[in-house]
């Protein structure tokens, strides 16, 4: 059997497979698997039934790359397409794909693929034909029975079929006589809703269109729905959750409740009946409202409720009591679904299974919200009596803690045990109550107490702010402009500590415990955190990753598929975004997208700063309901300009602050119009808006709070001048809301999403441990969104495919010169200037390329400061990538300018070293970029860094003629290769230095002259006689190192063969074949010495005249001598026997590995300082 090639078996390796499972790693290309064994299988069976009408149309096409994108997100979504195309040419017979994928995927997965090929039977025609050939393949599959039930199911002879009767989930919408009830206004609406393994499919059986992910879905239709996306009927918008809940519901049983109770200030939910509660609301696919006293509330259309009265409502209907207060019972249940569920345990029964997949679950069976834990499943068994019970552990793909020690099978449970599954969800054991409480550790409120911030003596921001947010609320911030609205966000977001008050989240301080809190709070300021050069698709999966590394990279696409259905940005996933200027993007689109950045974040707190600034009102509508949808079960804070009414109407809360960042009105937007309607009254305030009688907004706040002062006496007053200042309105709304206080007024709040302390709930969310897959994603992230922004740049492409190859072929044509007119390599006059000006090059493409890169990423950086990475993974992978581009420019420099001079066998090296000084310029430049705080002083800064370097590094200016005084000794030093001071701080001297000593020691000639000579030395230091063939070999190289002198070619390519040849049979070949070896060329006129071709003499005569100073017998101690071939290191001694060109048996090191150390460790000092200032910039809050 052939064995695989050597790529192949390195891909294999278990550290490639373990790197290609990692985000953002696991995408570079080197890195990437093909597509899964299964898939290519999978696109062939799609095209062949999709193709038994004999074509693939649109729809068909469309509908299978859903599926396919959908199955497999990891996969390139190009190369299904192209795949899929190859598919529909050539199908291939069903019977044979049926065979191969027999034995790749279980019963679940079979069932999910019989569903999904219906849809493409259904789409190519309802035709026998096509239904006998999907029966016959799902025979072949091994599950006729599956086959059957689908059909069955399809053509309507399941209806009456019990659940349990069906291999897959099934919930019927409709009307009277559905599993659950749409709205009145849904007439001609009906579809179902399918479940197989992970798969969910909408299937429109009604007579009208669906609109489902943003697009139709016309009647008889399929679709497959992921997280998050929107279902939306007349009269009712649905979510992917809200329907994996009545899957749940009908799956289980399970039908979580909860207790209205009035409080203070409104309804409020609890978990747990107290004496104030007045309605018990219970959740399956109806509703049951139980009320538990009289009440004025109403549920649908029955009301006012009274003791013991139990209403059946379906899930669009509202509940309200005729005074303000009015909520949709679905509403309700999503709102509450954050807090956990309580689970009653049966009397009857003593075990029970647990878990948070739904698929391992039947009726009965307890089941735990999805997503905040790996996959568990538990079995509880447990003896009321004796309130004690015993968890056994059948499956978890995560530690399992109880009580806080860690559990491998079993453990014991007792009353009040703590079940822990992950850091945000657990399982409370309440045996001797009869219950199971399901605990999620939440953001569940934010409170800003007595706030105040100065930005300077006399300079006042905010001043006694005060107000509160509750989880599943939208609070909006409006104000004039300078109102302290940005301002306010940056303190909410935990990055400016505000002089005086707190910002409490979860009762605890925000900054108190800033480090443990700020990961669950995204902050989006108002400038652009978006790349011109990424997609559309790239910045969401980035920003994923980014902000959920822990993930697998198939999640990680998932959740970029449903954000971009989400936001509407699927058509253009593809595109590059552009600059604002160049119109690739709309601003509706770019603005959607830039707040879709942090919608795939772990936050519970979303802060948003103008979301809507610049954008039609159509398009403020568009994003205002995204942030809607955002806020269903997480807390959400906009700064808005001026928003219209309709934007307004869809928040909570509105807090309005005034000049000088003092609070002018805090609570619901309507609250805020009729409390100025009485201001108006009250002050004589006139305004047309009152008059017409039409719908007030913001607008008509701003124009009654900056009321000018002209028109109160009957003149003019000055311009801009108020009626009423900013303190005027703050203490107005002070005493307005000390007398509601005092009051007590119970007039109903917006919501219900207030779970009080006593729930059980834990305060505070942990902080997301550090691993190292997680780090190697977020690496792998920056990397590669550093490395396609840099590489899709224009200017990249022109630098190094223009610039750095014009500089050679100038640098390169100006110094092509030898003394006697025609030009030889040999006695050429500048290959010292050319070596010391390619460095320079090297020097400032890398200070270029980076100078102000961390400054264009200083919104990105920003935007992710509360994701709590650290900044050395960010400036390493900069680094990285700039390296990669910087390399490319040296080579493309390099193959010019060593051609024009004719400079043979050294590409390597001097791409090594010029790479060396790119690199060093990269890191220096990464380090000013992230002090200096504007681009132009970051460009500014080039020349001041470049300069000094080309100054020092002993090229234009010989060392010889500077300065004494720069010199650590004498005068002397100076005069015998001693280098300045200044010059070790220098990384363009170590390059330049390097490049000499190598261009003198690693051409080809000089590496095989090296051989012969250390096999002498060898030779020499022999102790005793040597031995017959010890002493043949040390003569043949002596010979071999003569005949290497002598020897000649007509050009480099027969140079370089010679000195080879000769080297090796001095090694290896007999005394006569060394002795008879012609090392000229006869009848050749133009042959000359090999050395010609290699060494150049004003090199060569640079690092003799070192060779001499180093070996100056006279000195008492070694020093640094410029150009020798060897260093000394920091502890060598007197001078010693120097011998041989390698090794530091006498304190010495090779110049080469001396300058590379040196290079090396300038890079990372550089890095890890710039690391830290970025780090410290990052954590600093005043």
């Amino acid at each position: 059997m052939p064995r695989p090639p050597w790529w192949r078996a390195i891909g294999n390796t278990r550290a490639l497979k373990w790197l290609r499972t990692v985000p953002g790693i696991g995408r570079l290309r080197s890195l990437r698997p093909g597509a899964a064994a299964q898939t290519g299988v999978l696109v062939d069976a799609f095209a062949s039934f999709a193709t038994l009408d004999g074509e693939l149309s649109a729809a068909e096409g469309d509908l299978i790359l859903d599926m396919l994108r959908s199955a497999f997100p990891e996969v390139d979504h190009r190369w299904l397409a192209r795949r899929l195309q190859r598919a529909a040419g050539n199908p291939q017979p069903l019977q044979l794909i049926a065979q191969e994928l027999r034995h790749v995927y279980d019963d679940a997965g079979k069932l999910a693929l019989g569903l999904q090929l219906f849809t493409l039977v259904d789409a190519a025609g309802r035709s026998d034909r096509n239904r006998s050939s999907f029966e016959v393949f799902m025979r072949r599959l091994g599950k006729p029975e599956l086959g059957a039930a689908i059909l069955r199911e399809m053509r309507g002879e399941a209806d009456g079929a019990d659940a349990e009767e069906l291999p897959f989930e099934r919930v019927v919408f409709g009307r009277d006589g559905a599993d659950v009830v749409l709205p009145p206004a849904a007439v001609g609406h009906e579809f179902r809703v399918y479940r197989a393994a992970d798969l969910i499919l909408v299937r429109n059986t009604g007579n009208a269109p669906l609109w489902v992910r943003g697009r139709s879905l016309a009647p008889g239709g399929f679709l497959r729905v992921r997280e998050r996306q929107p279902l939306v009927v007349p009269g009712w918008s649905l979510v992917f959750e809200d329907l994996l809940f009545f899957l749940d519901v009908m799956r289980t049983g399970n039908t979580p409740a909860i207790y209205l109770e009035k409080g203070a200030h409104g309804l409020r939910a609890e978990r747990t009946r107290t004496r104030h509660s007045v309605v018990r609301v219970a959740f399956g696919l109806d509703a049951r409202v139980e009320a538990l006293g009289d009440s004025r509330l109403y549920a649908g259309a029955h009301g006012p409720l009274k003791r013991g009265e139990i209403v059946v409502c379906h899930h669009h209907e509202r509940l309200g009591d005729g005074a303000g207060f009015s909520t949709s019972i679905n509403e309700l249940r999503r709102r509450n679904a954050g807090s956990g569920r309580r689970f009653r345990l049966a009397g009857d029964r003593q075990e029970y299974l647990v878990s948070n997949d739904a698929s391992e679950l039947e009726s009965g069976d307890l089941l735990l919200g999805p997503k905040l834990a790996p996959k568990t499943v538990l079995f509880i068994r447990y003896d009321a009596g004796q309130a004690e019970g015993e968890l056994q552990i059948r499956e978890s793909n995560g530690p399992i803690l109880v009580d806080g020690s860690p559990v491998r099978l079993s453990a014991p449970l007792r009353d009040g045990s703590l079940i822990r599954l992950s850091g945000s969800q657990a399982v409370r054991c309440l045996f001797s109550k009869g219950f199971l409480d399901e605990e999620r550790t939440l953001i569940e409120s934010l409170e800003v107490e007595d706030l105040i911030h100065d930005f300077g003596p006399g300079t006042r921001a905010l001043d006694h702010i005060n107000f509160a947010v509750r989880r599943g609320e939208m609070l909006c911030i409006i104000g004039p402009s300078g109102s302290g609205k940005s301002t306010l966000l940056s303190v909410l977001s935990g990055q400016r500590e505000p002089t005086r008050g707190r910002v409490n989240i979860n009762g605890f301080s925000l900054y108190e415990r800033r480090e443990r809190l700020v990961p669950f709070i995204a902050h989006m300021p108002q400038e652009e955190a978006l790349n011109p050069q990424l997609t559309v698709r790239e910045h969401l999966r980035h920003a994923v990753t980014i902000r959920r590394p822990a993930l697998s990279l198939a999640e990680h696409e998932r959740r970029v598929d449903s954000m971009l259905a989400e936001l509407g940005l699927q058509p253009i996933a593809r595109r590059r975004v552009g600059a604002p200027g160049e119109k690739t993007i709309s601003g509706g689109e770019r603005s959607r997208l830039n707040l879709g950045l942090d919608l795939g974040s772990r936050a519970e707190v979303f802060l948003f700063d103008e979301p809507i600034s610049g954008l039609s009102s159509k398009d403020s509508e568009h994003v205002a309901e995204t942030l809607r949808l955002l806020s269903r079960d997480k807390i959400v804070i906009a700064t808005l300009h001026r928003p219209g009414p309709p934007v307004l109407r869809m928040f909570d809360k509105v807090l309005l602050l005034d000049g000088g960042g003092r609070l002018a009105y805090f609570g619901t937007p309507a609250g805020m119009v009729g409390y100025f309607r009485e201001a108006c009254e009250e002050l004589g305030i006139q305004h047309p808006a009152l008059a017409e009688n039409g719908p007030l907004g913001a607008d008509f706040v701003f124009d009654v709070l900056e009321t000018p002062l002209h028109g109160v006496d009957g003149s003019d007053g000055p311009t801009g001048w108020r009626r009423f200042p900013p303190s005027f309105w703050q203490e107005r709304f002070e005493s307005a809301d000390l007398m509601l206080s005092m009051r007590g007024s119970e007039s109903p709040s917006a919501g219900t999403g207030e779970v009080p302390a006593n729930h059980g709930l834990l305060p505070l969310p942990p902080r997301p441990a550090r691993r190292l897959r997680a780090m190697l994603a977020v690496f792998g992230t920056h990397f590669m969104r550093s490395l396609l922004s840099k590489a899709r740049n224009r200017g990249t492409l022109y630098s190094t495919c223009l610039e750095a190859p014009l500089l050679a072929a100038l640098i390169a044509i100006t110094l092509r010169s030898s003394p006697e007119g025609r030009y030889e390599f040999a006695t050429a006059l500048h290959i010292p200037a050319y070596l010391f000006l390619s460095a320079t090059v090297a020097m400032f493409l890398g200070l270029t390329n980076s100078a102000t890169e961390v400054l264009r990423d200083r919104p990105v950086l920003r935007r992710e400061r509360n994701c709590g990475h650290g900044a050395l993974s960010y400036i390493v992978a900069k680094f990285l990538a700039l390296g990669v581009v910087g390399s490319a420019q040296c080579l493309a420099y390099l193959i010019v300018g060593n051609q024009f001079l004719e400079i043979e066998g050294m590409l390597t090296y001097h791409w090594l070293w010029m790479t060396l000084a790119a690199w060093s310029g990269t890191a220096l430049a990464l380090l000013v970029s992230v002090l200096v705080s504007t681009e132009r002083a970051a460009l500014t800064s080039v020349p001041l860094l470049l300069v000094p370097q080309m100054l020092f590094a002993g090229a234009l200016v010989s060392y010889k003629e500077m300065n004494h005084g720069l010199f650590q000794n004498t005068r002397e030093v100076r005069e015998r290769g001693g280098v300045p001071v200044p010059a070790t701080l220098m990384p363009l001297r170590y390059v330049y230095e390097a490049m000499i000593v190598s261009q003198a020691v690693r051409n080809p000639f000089e590496v095989e002259r090296i051989r012969l000579q250390r096999t002498i030395d060898r030779g020499r230091e022999t102790v005793g006689e040597m031995g017959g063939n010890e002493a043949e070999r040390f003569d043949l190289a002596k010979e071999g190192l003569r005949r290497l002198a002598a020897a000649g070619a007509s050009d480099k390519d027969e140079a370089v063969e010679l000195v080879r040849r000769i080297r090796r049979m001095a090694g290896s070949a007999s005394r006569i074949e060394v002795e008879t070896m012609k090392v000229w060329p006869e009848d050749r006129e133009d042959a000359r010495p090999a050395s010609e071709f290699f060494v150049n003499e004003r090199i060569d005569l640079l690092v003799r005249e070192a060779e001499t100073f180093r070996n100056d017998y006279r000195q008492k101690t070694r020093r640094m001598v410029f150009h020798a071939l060897k260093k000394p290191l920091p502890w060598a001694g007197l001078p010693g026997d120097h011998r041989g060109w390698a090794g530091d048996r006498n304190g010495e090191v090779e110049t080469q590995r001396y300058c590379g150390s040196m290079l090396v460790a300038f890079i990372l000092a550089c890095i890890g300082l710039a690391a830290w200032m970025l780090s410290r910039q990052r954590r600093r809050t005043r």
